[in-house]
Parts: structure tokens; C-alpha cells; sequence
């Protein structure tokens, strides 16, 4: 074996064994990026794609009956405070099922980019990126 041989076979293993390094890093990265997805970061019936939320379940209603669980990538509007819709944000822009928080109220008000709204449990709500947000009646659940 010469030595252009020999330079040859050392450049080949050295390519082949960085190519088996990014594939595992690209494999990794997936894995770390599909954990956080699914994990406990988010709802359990809501995908993020680009910055924007995505409900794949809406059911608000269960057996005839309202149903609601507050679970952890809800976003409670407090009323009275100014919130604003961002990509990446808390309060990503995309459909929200609109929910009462409190079992007294059947009708409240919100407040989307400067128009005022009556909803119902259960109406959709579509969020903007640079919207802003306010429930004026009650505290309300987006879903």
C-alpha cells in the first residue's frame, strides 16, 4: 500500500465516522425535540407547530353534560388584565374553546383586538399574532 493509499483509505474512515456522528446528533435532536412536544409541556389534545397552537380535541361537552378539566397549557384570562397573542409566547395564536370558569355565569365577555364580545361555554375564539385579549365580565379558560 502506497502512501496516496494509505491518505485515501484514512480520509474515507474519517468521512464515514463524521457521517455516523451527525446522524446520531440529527437522531438525537428529533428525539429531544418529539420529548418536549408530547411531554408534560403541553395539553394533552393540543400540537404546536411553528409557534402556533392546535387543538386536536374540542369536545366541551361529555355525556350531555358541560365538561371541563383545567389542564396545564390552558391559559386562564384574569378579568381585567391585558394579554397579548405571540407566536412562541404564553398565548400563542390559533382556535381556542372559550370556557366559563365559574359555574354561576352562562354568558361573559370578551375583549379581542378592541371589540367586545358576548360567548357562551364552548364558543371558538380565534387569536391573532399581535392581538390583544381581556375578559371584561369573568375570569374565562381558553382551552
Amino acid at each position: 500500500m502506497n502512501k496516496e493509499e494509505l491518505i485515501i483509505l484514512l480520509f474515507s474512515i474519517a468521512v464515514v465516522l463524521l457521517s455516523i456522528g451527525l446522524i446520531m446528533v440529527a437522531v438525537a435532536y428529533i428525539k429531544l425535540k418529539k420529548q418536549r412536544r408530547s411531554g408534560s409541556d403541553y395539553a394533552e389534545d393540543v400540537k404546536i407547530k411553528k409557534g402556533v397552537r392546535y387543538s386536536v380535541d374540542d369536545s366541551v361537552f361529555a355525556d350531555g353534560k358541560e365538561h371541563v378539566r383545567l389542564t396545564e397549557n390552558d391559559f386562564v384570562l384574569k378579568r381585567g388584565e391585558k394579554y397579548t397573542v405571540e407566536r412562541g409566547g404564553e398565548l400563542k395564536p390559533g382556535v381556542y374553546t372559550a370556557l366559563k370558569s365559574q359555574d354561576s355565569v352562562d354568558e361573559f365577555k370578551v375583549r379581542v383586538a378592541g371589540y367586545v364580545r358576548s360567548y357562551r361555554h364552548g364558543d371558538k375564539i380565534v387569536l391573532h399574532a399581535g392581538d390583544e385579549i381581556e375578559a371584561t365580565s369573568s375570569d374565562v379558560i381558553l382551552s
